[in-house]
């Protein structure tokens, strides 16, 4: 484990700094009135950090949303500001002097605290990014739950992405579930259905960009159902990606057990065979057993720092 660390810079305090530099280092930003925020200076093993690295970064002190498997719910305290976005990026670029001008792909992934899509600083901070790291490896990666209400902010996004990122962006969608129902329990705040999501994910995709990914964190007991994918979804602009859910302290309250790195991970084989005939590119991405161990998942190291702050 990293130590503990009060560093100042800039306008925050490193509360903490916590993980294993081999895989991933987070940090809890402390912005001052108990506003904190995690960023995750990440790698992608085995691969050396000059072929590719990973900043994860937060968009908001804790989250509204609320899902059941994730600890950066409870306790919520708004949105952070485009500086205070980009304030991380300032961090976590200069722990590694030099290096993103060197670095083959560069990947910065507005998928820590928080939905990005409730906060309007975020497609600001995202044009930002490429005048703050000047990579030509630079991409430009955003995940949402897609609330309802949000066209607006998609829109900036896209804007965003066509000005900033062309071949170089990635939308990612969480969806959990194939069902209605487990999606409403899974995303308790109103949300896009599938034929919505495909209808806004397909603007996205325009000639040499990258596909939408489409997140199932399956839990035992989850539907996933490959053939409402295939109805609803372009695999010539959406690709399928199945995740481990995270072992988490919510994840453990709410009784939640992963279908992935499990034996019963079989069961949902044939779907993804189902879905490679069809045409999708299938991604199963299993991650770094250690990313667990050292409690490196989203909204874990904040609360270590404030265990009271959980759901009701």
């Amino acid at each position: 484990m990293e130590a503990l660390s009060t560093e100042r810079f800039g306008f925050f305090r490193v509360a903490s700094l916590s993980g294993d530099p081999r895989v991933a280092s987070v940090a809890v930003l402390d912005f001052g009135g108990g506003r904190l925020a995690e960023t995750v200076d990440g790698r992608a093993p085995p691969l050396p950090r000059r072929e590719k690295w990973v900043i994860n970064l937060s968009t908001q002190f804790g989250c509204p949303v609320g899902c059941p498997c994730c600890d950066a719910g409870g306790d919520f305290r708004g949105n952070l500001s485009m500086d205070e976005i980009l304030a991380q990026v300032r961090w976590v670029r200069a722990r590694h002097p030099r290096l993103a001008d060197r670095c083959k792909k560069l990947k910065v992934h507005f998928a820590r605290m928080g939905e990005p899509s409730l906060n309007d600083a975020v497609p600001r901070a995202a044009a930002a990014l490429p005048e703050l790291l000047p990579s030509g490896g630079l991409h430009c990666c955003v995940a949402s739950v897609a609330p309802r209400g949000r066209e607006r902010w998609f829109a900036d996004l896209l804007a965003v992405k066509r000005r900033h990122f062309p071949g170089r962006f990635q939308l990612q969608f969480s969806i959990q579930s194939t069902d209605a129902a487990t999606r409403r329990w899974f995303i308790p705040v109103p949300h896009l259905d599938l034929s919505e999501l495909a209808r806004l994910g397909e603007a996205f995709v325009e000639a040499g960009d990258r596909k939408v990914g489409l997140n199932f964190a399956l839990a035992e007991g989850s539907p996933f159902d490959p053939r409402l994918i295939a109805e609803r979804f372009d695999p010539a602009r959406f690709l399928v990606k199945l995740t481990p859910l995270n072992p988490t302290a919510e994840s453990v309250r709410h009784h939640l057990a992963s279908l992935l790195r499990t034996p019963r991970q079989r069961e949902i084989e044939p779907a993804a065979r189902l879905l490679a005939r069809e045409g999708f590119e299938v991604i199963w991405s299993v991650g770094d057993g250690r990313e667990d161990r050292i409690g490196s998942n989203c909204g874990q190291a904040v609360r270590r720092l404030r265990p009271w702050a959980v759901l009701a």
